[in-house]
């Protein structure tokens, strides 16, 4: 299934990546240029150069899906898809011998809902980032009518020029949501403030909000705010606080496309 595009370049440069449920399981995940199992943002940032034409494609094969030695919109749809979500697997791994476990009771992370325990989803572990909070709840959230707007900013470590970062924000999801889901246009709709130079898309998962996003040139994304974002106010809650938030850099690129480490981010909320 995929959620078709509405619009390449948009605002600030909102760049709509299709968010796909891929139908097929692929050999090697488009744009894992180091053969890691995963994409990052430096990565990203390398296929995009090809697209562009400033890198050739022998800089990371695994972007030219189709061998046509380019890098085409739809390869960087997948990979980014992949960065967003997880590298899809080609192999099927051997089972490894295990020791059965005693059994401990219900609990988030036992690969069961517990409907009668408050649980709405349960991913078979208790971290967040994916589908399914640690908590194993996504609470439901009725809209007040009001909103809350949210700036997020970002510190790269000092003299380094970032051209690229993967930001995960998780948010109260009892006290604000953001309309839609995934790449939405809803969703999209409700981020403003991007810098000029970057195209950015989103995820956003009901109760956290994962955006990429990149400097096609490579030009430095200045420090300070990088995205805001504006959510609908939950019925009957109080109002949130910082405090209530909490901002990741996962990863980063630089200016010469090498993985950096050390970025943090912040939040304010107007």
């Amino acid at each position: 299934m995929t959620r078709i595009l509405s619009r390449w370049w948009s605002g600030p440069s909102i760049l709509l990546l299709t968010i796909t449920c891929a139908a097929a399981v692929r050999a090697q995940c488009t744009g894992d240029c180091d053969g890691s199992g995963a994409v990052t943002v430096d990565e990203l940032v390398v296929g995009v150069s090809i697209a562009l034409g400033t890198v050739t494609v022998d800089h990371c094969p695994s972007f030219d899906s189709d061998h046509s030695n380019s890098v085409t919109v739809d390869e960087l749809v997948v990979a980014v898809n992949a960065a967003l979500n997880t590298c899809p697997s080609g192999t099927t791994p051997t089972p490894s011998p295990t020791v059965t476990p005693t059994p401990m009771g219900p609990r988030c992370g036992d690969h069961i809902v517990q409907f009668d325990r408050g649980e709405t989803c349960d991913d078979g572990n208790t971290v967040d980032g994916d589908n399914c909070p640690a908590t194993c709840v996504i609470h439901t959230c009725a809209s007040a009518g009001t909103t809350l707007d949210l700036d997020v900013s970002f510190t790269p470590p000092v003299g380094v020029d970032i051209a690229g970062i993967t930001v995960f924000l998780r948010y109260p999801d009892d006290l604000v949501r953001i309309p839609g889901m995934a790449s939405d246009a809803a969703v999209q709709d409700r981020l403003s403030n991007l810098p000029d130079n970057t195209f950015a898309t989103p995820n956003d998962l009901d109760y956290a909000l994962r955006l990429v996003m990149l400097s096609p040139d490579t030009s430095p994304i200045l420090p300070g705010l990088l995205f805001s974002v504006q959510f609908d106010a939950c019925q009957s809650a109080r109002v949130p606080t910082a405090a209530d938030f909490r901002c990741v850099a996962e990863d980063a690129a630089n200016t010469d496309l090498d993985a950096v480490a050390g970025v943090t981010c912040t939040v304010a909320v107007r």
